[in-house]
């Protein structure tokens, strides 16, 4: 019992221990039982990385010649060695290691029967490699292609390297996949969305030698390509859509849809993938009056969060490190990062590079309102913000006795890391100077005069119909009731009202004519001689308005007291009121100035819950840190050995079903290490070489004969199956799962009722009406589409690699939702339409084909006739109108819920 529990214990430690409480201390292994232990809890202080106290214990011969305090082991005498005394301490100060739970009394006895024997350790042992020595922080370099291989096997380079492996371990790759199936895997890869039938039978009957690259092309070039790839890097830079209470914005930024159209755009056009990182990161230094570019803003737009800016910036920390450099950098923000030379102070350095930078919306044209429409985006709004390391990651305890500059770990390549400050164009810092603003303004404003003009004459017709009723009292000789007065009275208020409100929207264009000329003239490099006198013109135009707008308010105000009821004193404190409001706006005219308020043109974000809306309305720098730029051109440096590897593990992830570096986001000294090394290598040279152009990765991958081959295992040798159950060296294709977005879109676009639409705003996750694609549903941490949830559809604040559950409410949701019942009758109606006379057989062939992508076999056509034939009666002995169409519903519906439906074979 004992041997277990210690068992148990090591195996919840993730150390095997192997010997057990009989076994005499001269059968402990080093390397198999002491090791383990020091390279899980010690290392981390006290190896390669860091030297804590001087200490090493990477080695026996290091743990033997100590550190500050003496030697850490004495070999033979365990209770005079050091090290036994730290790890079996109670005082919780002096155990080592001093974080987490302590070693266990298997793990503590283990160590300290070692030492008694002596210490024995093997002759060779290695110390750790240096840090900076790990695979991911060296630049990749073009490695020769392997020539112990396949020769007839390999299609493009990409083969090489995984026939090499074949070659080596005696594996044999399966036979191609069928055309067809081909051709539903790369469609769908590519754009999605499965094959129709039409390029079925065309890409079938296509014999020339560059059949598959035909459509290839014809995939990437399709729109659809930007929507499903949009879709995979919206889940690695965490797509989200705003969310908070109620109508409060506490997450992310209303309008982030504009970012995932910039994303889908930018994909179709085939953007270097080191320009887009370079935009998300800094378009607004690079780019400042690009609205185009400045959509991708989102990135760090996504990251916002109101209640606090650390939590804020810790986020943007750490997805900016995983999604684009593999690296968790957010394990810095506490102590000194465990596994990869990134310190304490390296992680302050980073949020240095982001401390300045707030978030603020542009207007587009033909919308004012910032609620209905915008760009959001980020600018650098706090250029003197200073950082300061918080003491054990805690912000409520900063280190304020010095400031930290903004910087990036020395172990990464330093190349092109330099910060220069930017002048922004006028336009950037003073929007309202962008010509479609003040057009905008003035079309508004000319809708309002044609609207108070209109309601002026609605109000002189009842003036005209109350005086007229007053005449005919007069002339018949009758006094007129002191009801037809007050009438009177009350439409002349009304009309005196209206008049003023005409004047003060008539006075609203000057106004802005002027504001417009000042803007013009103040923020003309250098000013304009004349802006001193057209800034006091648009004072003089502006407080002309409000004078306006203030008589506006006093006639309105003198109209609500006429009608009044008895008791007018609320009325006539709002009267009052609206007349002082109009003595000070007279008074305010008299005096001399130059401040006016320039055009709105964007609206910043609130930097938190405590800001005010004077602070809000500050005007925006002339310039900015540059800091971010810095970064952008760092990161995507091609000596950088980092981002072009964590693209290309993302896309052979998507494309063969598994990556090559299974911590898609950790490429650090605690991830996994590259199962083919010398291919990722490749494939990131290669993607640099080409101009960081995701099209052509996708080209080389598809077109392989590595993702060419069939599937199954089916026939595949018994030394594949011995050797490589998992298919860990892809001697077949793996089959891998539809994502959620697909399995939605492939029903909708086999019914033919598919929404082709590019972009726009987001839909409502409710309306279940929409024949959109999935990728436009709103997804929010607060907000998820039911039927895309039900399938593992992207969790919004961290998704680098999708989950795959096999659920009963998956198979639920395609046999009784209403979109898959729909979408079911409406494919047999296409399938019938296309064939009105064709035979339960010939129907159910076709049904095979357009749903599955497959030609079915006799055994099921066979399954096929019986089951129709027996949904005919059904039908017809329920009184059904039409009892064949019904059966062969059933029969597509009952396709929909088969497994290879929903799977990429």
């Amino acid at each position: 019992m004992i041997w277990i529990l210690r068992q148990l214990v090591a195996c919840a430690l993730g150390v095997s221990l192997g010997w057990t409480t009989t076994a005499s201390a001269a059968e402990i292994d080093y390397a198999r039982h002491v090791k383990p232990v020091l390279q899980a809890r010690c290392y981390a202080c006290h190896g390669a990385l860091k030297q804590e106290s001087g200490l090493r214990l990477d080695t026996v011969e290091f743990a033997r010649r100590g550190g500050d305090s003496g030697a850490a082991i004495e070999p033979g005498d365990a209770a005079a060695s050091l090290l036994v005394e730290r790890i079996s301490a109670d005082d919780a100060s002096l155990r080592m290691p001093p974080e987490g739970e302590p070693l266990s009394a298997a793990q503590i006895d283990v160590i300290r029967d070692w030492i008694a024997a002596g210490a024995p350790a093997p002759s060779d042992e290695k110390p750790e490699r240096d840090p900076s020595d790990h695979w991911a922080f060296k630049p990749p370099v073009p490695p020769a292609l392997p020539t112990a291989i396949n020769a007839d096997w390999v299609r493009t380079p990409i083969d090489a390297f995984i026939s090499a492996e074949h070659v080596s371990r005696g594996l044999t790759p399966q036979p191609p996949a069928d055309k067809r199936l081909w051709l539903r895997r790369v469609t769908l890869d590519l754009i999605g969305l499965p094959p129709t039938a039409d390029e079925q039978g065309a890409f079938l009957a296509d014999d020339s030698a560059d059949a598959y690259e035909k459509v290839v092309e014809r995939l990437l070039a399709s729109p659809h390509y930007g929507e499903r790839w949009g879709r995979h890097w919206m889940d690695i830079w965490r797509y989200s859509d705003w969310w908070g209470l109620g109508a409060e914005v506490r997450n992310s930024q209303k309008h982030i849809w504009h970012w995932r159209d910039w994303i889908i755009e930018s994909l179709n056009a085939d953007l270097g993938y080191d320009e887009m990182l370079r935009q998300m990161l800094a378009a607004d230094e690079l780019y400042p009056n690009d609205l185009e570019r400045l959509r991708a803003g989102g990135f760090l737009a996504r990251q916002y969060f109101k209640f606090n800016r650390t939590s804020w910036l810790d986020e943007t920390i750490e997805h900016t490190s995983k999604a684009m450099l593999g690296l968790t950098f957010n394990c810095a923000k506490c102590h000194d990062h465990k596994y990869d030379p990134i310190s304490h102070e390296d992680y302050y350095r980073l949020r240095a590079v982001f401390e300045p930078h707030q978030i603020r919306t542009e207007q587009v044209a033909g919308e004012l309102d910032f609620e209905r429409d915008g760009i959001p985006r980020a600018f650098d709004c706090n250029l003197e913000a200073v950082t300061h390391i918080h003491v054990r990651g805690d912000d409520r305890t900063p280190d304020t006795s010095r400031a930290i500059e903004p910087g990036i770990p020395s172990f990464l390549p330093q190349a092109d890391w330099h910060i220069e400050a930017v002048s922004l164009p006028a336009e950037s810092y003073a929007p309202g100077l962008r010509p479609y603003i003040l057009e905008g303004q003035l079309q508004a404003a000319d809708k309002k005069i044609a609207e108070a003009r209109a309601s002026i004459e609605l109000v002189r017709a009842e003036l005209n119909k109350s005086e007229e009723a007053a005449r005919l009292a007069t002339t018949s000789g009758m006094e007129p009731s002191a009801e037809v007065l007050q009438g009177v009275a009350h439409a002349q208020w009304a009309m005196a009202a209206a008049e003023k409100s005409r004047t003060a929207t008539e006075a609203v264009i000057p106004s802005l004519q002027a504001r417009a000329a000042a803007d013009r003239a103040r923020f003309a490099e250098p000013p304009a001689e004349n802006a001193a006198a057209l800034a006091r013109a648009a004072v003089a135009a502006e407080r002309a308005l409000a004078i306006a707008t203030a008589a506006e308010a006093v006639a309105k105000a003198e109209l609500a007291h006429a009608q009044a009821a008895e008791d007018k004193k609320a009325a006539e404190e709002k009267l009052n009121a609206a007349r002082q409001a109009f003595e000070n706006a007279q008074k305010l005219a008299a005096e001399s100035s130059e401040e006016y308020t320039p055009l709105p043109g964007a609206l910043k974000t609130l930097e938190s819950n405590l800001e005010d809306e004077q602070s809000r309305q500050k005007p925006f720098p002339r310039t900015s840190t540059g800091r971010r730029t810095a970064l952008a051109r760092w990161l995507t440096d091609p000596a950088n050995p980092l981002p072009a590897r964590v693209a290309m593990n993302h896309l052979w992830s998507r494309h063969l079903g598994r990556p090559l570096v299974a911590t898609v986001f950790d490429f650090g000294r605690n991830g996994a290490a590259p199962s083919h090394p010398e291919l990722l290598d490749w494939l990131a040279v290669e993607f640099i070489e080409h101009g960081w152009s995701m099209k052509h990765m996708h080209r080389m991958i598809v077109l392989s004969n590595t993702y060419r081959m069939n599937s199954s295992a089916a026939g595949a040798t018994e030394e594949n199956l011995a050797r490589d159950e998992e298919n860990k060296f892809y001697w077949r294709a793996n089959p891998v799962r539809m994502e959620a977005q697909s399995v939605r879109d492939s029903l909708l676009h086999l019914a033919g009722e598919l929404d082709q639409t590019l972009g726009g705003p987001s839909i409502p996750t409710q309306d279940e009406t929409s024949r959109r694609r999935s990728i436009y549903f709103i997804q929010s941490h607060n907000d998820h589409q039911t039927f895309l949830e039900t399938f593992d559809d992207a969790m919004v604040r961290e998704c680098y690699r999708r989950s795959e559950s096999i659920v009963p409410q998956q198979a639920l949701a395609l046999a009784n939702s209403p979109l898959a019942a729909g979408m079911a009758g409406k494919i047999a109606a296409r399938l019938n339409a296309a064939s009105p006379e064709q035979s339960d057989e010939d129907f159910a062939r076709a049904a095979f084909v357009l749903i599955l992508a497959e030609e079915p076999t006799a055994d099921e056509l066979s399954v096929c006739r019986e089951a129709l034939a027996a949904l005919v009666s059904a039908a017809t002995a329920q009184n059904h109108s039409n009892p064949s169409v019904q059966a062969r519903t059933n029969l597509v519906h009952a396709l929909l819920n088969h497994n290879d439906f929903v799977t990429v074979r």
